[in-house]
């Protein structure tokens, strides 16, 4: 009995001494961002939690709708922290039809460590206002996952972003969607924005007009300014009598006539 029990206490003894295996998370179709609030975010202006709050827009509605927040320039962005590592293999995004948008994944969250897991297209083919996208990538496992740094005409917004460690079907899936008015105009023929494309053309443009009206001004003033000097280049002297006319009889002689 002594013999058995100092067998089973050694037995014991060497498992607990082998290294433990982590369990790996189980990867279903779930959105891993469901619900879940950025642990960072840069340059956004409004509700950050409607961004993973299930509900969307109209396809086409306006890209600054109640649904959405906006990113105030290209550097601005929305950091989530899953908790744990997790297999990554299918994003979805609502944003702004005409600009692109990236997605960054870190294991550890330090600013280099991020690398690009996706970019988003601009779709503004199919229609301005807001525009979903989906993708399916190589699974990656990250723990940390940033979406931003967007590139177009400065009107920058995301109505919503998941990520899934599958691919649900259908995918996208089907969200809530919240009614909004659609987009009236195209972004680009809003107002711009200080330091947008459209600024620096309209300024561009408005030089460009300046030179050609100065250049317009030239071309009709210099004929008259040379017709000018050349009359007066022409004319005689002010104290020198003008000759007279051809033809005319002499003026009468001072001295007498003879007899």
């Amino acid at each position: 009995m002594k013999t058995l029990s100092a067998a089973s206490f050694a037995a014991a003894l060497a498992l607990a001494s082998v290294p433990s295996i982590a369990t790996a998370a189980p990867c279903g179709t779930e959105n891993l961002l469901a619900g879940k609030k950025p642990s960072a975010s840069q340059a956004v202006k409004g509700d950050v939690g409607i961004v993973t709050d299930g509900t969307v827009g109209p396809e086409g509605a306006e890209w600054n709708a109640p649904v959405t927040v906006t990113l105030e320039n290209a550097n601005a962005s929305i950091t989530y922290d899953l908790g744990e590592p997790r297999s990554i293999s299918a994003i979805m995004m609502q944003g702004d039809a005409n600009d692109t948008y990236k997605v960054m994944g870190s294991l550890d969250g330090s600013p280099a460590s991020y690398k690009l897991m996706a970019e988003f297209a601009n779709v503004v083919t199919t229609g301005h206002g807001l525009r979903t996208r989906a993708t399916s990538i190589m699974e990656t496992t990250v723990r940390y996952l940033r979406v931003g740094e967007a590139n177009g005409d400065n009107y920058f917004s995301i109505a919503e972003f998941a990520v899934y460690c599958k691919a649900p079907t259908p995918f996208p899936p089907s969200m809530k969607i919240v009614d909004v008015p659609p987009t009236a105009t195209p972004d680009s023929q809003a107002t711009p924005k200080p330091g947008s494309d459209t600024g620096r053309w309209a300024l561009l443009l408005t030089a460009v007009a300046l030179a050609l009206a100065w250049l317009a001004y030239k071309t009709i003033t210099r004929p008259a300014v040379e017709a000018s000097k050349s009359a007066e280049a022409s004319a005689p002297p002010a104290d020198k009598p003008a000759e007279p006319p051809a033809g005319d009889n002499p003026p009468p002689s001072d001295k007498p006539s003879c007899t």
